[in-house]
């Protein structure tokens, strides 16, 4: 059977975004996200499968956590195939490992049909022609991946496994650590949730998006009275006043004590809270008795919305 393996390697990897250049380089300070380097793995025993497939953990010899110098330890080659600042490949034998700043975070094999002759999931044995459907349901949580062109990934057990296919009748397996995502960059997962101070512009995008949230817009009643233009407390989160829009008017900045004694509906961003690639911003419109939270991921040079919530009490 022909193998369609480039063709799913290249749409797993080019569909991640290329490192930014605000990326920490290999030589920055400690990486709090990552596990430490784990001991290296003990000799197999008789019985015991070369390609164990331990979601978040190990695939095979590799570990989540290692570093180049383990893997050169598991009596394979390890070969780094590309680098840029925090973000590294590397080929070991039959397996491939992404590192971000010198650790591995996530060890994949191109297709489960050339594994090694012993495949192994939660101590039991697998053929490694086992159907697609019978191996996903043997892992939990698995939901479908962003779509890519080229193929398709089950990401399963909240992101600790990626399972990929895509023409022919191969199957990708892939180990991340717990919590990831396929297309999460080196510049996320090295990001340990230290605060920064976002620039002006970026706040204010980020305020607007909120603004024009699809699940406000039930809310807004703009033909009510006081309701347009829109009054928004100045507080900590919102000390420069950015020049925000809704209904087509500039929205109107107040102080909450003002608001209050003239019984103004008013909208209020509670708390805005940024790390390096991830902000949330906590809202209430308390005349309608709503709360919710967005949130925003950072992905190159660019912030995304990623999550939205609101709900009324």
């Amino acid at each position: 059977m022909r193998s369609r393996l480039p063709i799913l390697l290249a749409f797993a990897l080019n569909a991640c975004p290329k490192p930014s250049p605000s990326e920490s380089s290999p030589s920055a300070p400690a990486v709090s996200t990552l596990p430490p380097a784990p001991a290296a793995s003990a000799p197999l025993q008789t019985g015991e499968c070369p390609l164990a497939i331990v979601p978040g953990v190990s695939l095979g010899p590799v570990r989540i956590g290692e570093t180049p110098s383990d893997l050169e330890k598991h009596g394979l080659l390890a070969k780094s195939t590309s680098k840029y600042q925090a973000t590294e490949f590397f080929e070991v034998g039959p397996y491939h490992a992404k590192l971000c700043g010198g650790r591995v975070v996530e060890v994949w094999i191109d297709d489960l049909r050339k594994a090694p002759d012993c495949v192994s999931v939660g101590g039991k044995k697998v053929e490694r022609t086992i159907d697609r459907q019978q191996l996903i349901a043997m892992f939990a949580g698995c939901q479908d991946a962003p779509p890519r062109t080229g193929g398709e990934f089950k990401e399963c057990e909240s992101g600790a496994l990626r399972i990929g296919w895509g023409m022919g009748e191969f199957i990708q397996i892939r180990v991340g650590k717990k919590g990831t995502r396929l297309d999460d960059s080196c510049e996320m997962l090295l990001d340990d949730g230290t605060p920064v101070a976002l620039p002006a512009a970026e706040r204010t995008k980020m305020l607007q998006k909120v603004l024009d949230l699809d699940l406000l817009a039930p809310f807004w009643h703009r033909g009510e009275p006081g309701r347009d233009p829109l009054k928004v407390i100045e507080n900590d989160a919102t000390a420069d006043r950015p020049e925000l829009t809704i209904f087509g008017s500039k929205v109107v900045w107040v102080k909450k004590a003002d608001a209050e004694k003239q019984k103004l509906p008013y909208f209020e961003i509670e708390k805005l809270t940024a790390s390096a690639t991830k902000t949330r911003l906590d809202f209430r419109f308390p005349v309608e008795g709503v709360v919710g939270h967005a949130e925003f991921e950072k992905r190159g040079d660019s912030w995304y919305l990623s999550g939205k919530q609101v709900a009324e009490r």
